[in-house]
C-alpha cells in the first residue's frame, strides 16, 4: 500500500484563520459602517428638508444623503424625489462590512484602512449623487 504524504488536517491543527471573517473585525465593521450611514442620512435628510435651507445647506443636505444611503440617492437620482430604502442601503453597508473585513484579515491590515477607503468612496458617491439632485 503506498504512503500518503504528511498532510496536516485543519480541523485538528488548532489554525483556523483561513476558515472565516474574524467576528469581532466584523462586528466594529458593521457598526462603523452603519452608524456613519445612520449619522449621514440623517443629518443630510434635516439639512435638505429643514425650513428654507439656503443652497449651501441643501448641497451638504444631498451629499450627506447620498453618502449614507447610496441605493436611496440612486432612487432619487431616477424619481426625483427623496425616497428612503433602508433595507437596500443595508445590504450595501453589510457588503461593504464584509469586503473590508475580508480585505483587513487577507492583508493583515487594521481594520480602520479599508473602512476609511469605504467612506472615502461613499462620500465621493455622495458628492455625484448630490449634483444630480441639485439639477433636479
Amino acid at each position: 500500500m503506498p504512503s500518503s504524504p504528511d498532510v496536516t488536517d485543519d480541523r485538528t491543527s488548532g489554525s483556523r484563520a483561513d476558515d472565516g471573517l474574524g467576528c469581532r473585525t466584523l462586528t466594529v465593521a458593521l457598526a462603523v459602517l452603519v452608524g456613519f450611514a445612520v449619522a449621514a442620512t440623517a443629518t443630510g435628510l434635516s439639512l435638505a428638508l429643514g425650513s428654507a435651507p439656503g443652497p449651501t445647506a441643501e448641497r451638504i443636505g444631498f451629499l450627506l444623503y447620498g453618502a449614507g444611503a447610496p441605493v436611496s440617492a440612486l432612487f432619487a437620482m431616477i424619481a426625483g424625489e427623496l425616497p428612503l430604502a433602508p433595507l437596500t442601503d443595508l445590504v450595501v453597508w453589510v457588503a461593504a462590512a464584509v469586503a473590508a473585513t475580508r480585505i483587513a484579515d487577507r492583508r493583515g491590515t487594521p481594520i480602520w484602512k479599508p473602512l476609511t477607503v469605504i467612506v472615502g468612496a461613499s462620500v465621493a458617491w455622495g458628492v455625484v449623487a448630490s449634483s444630480a439632485l441639485e439639477r433636479i
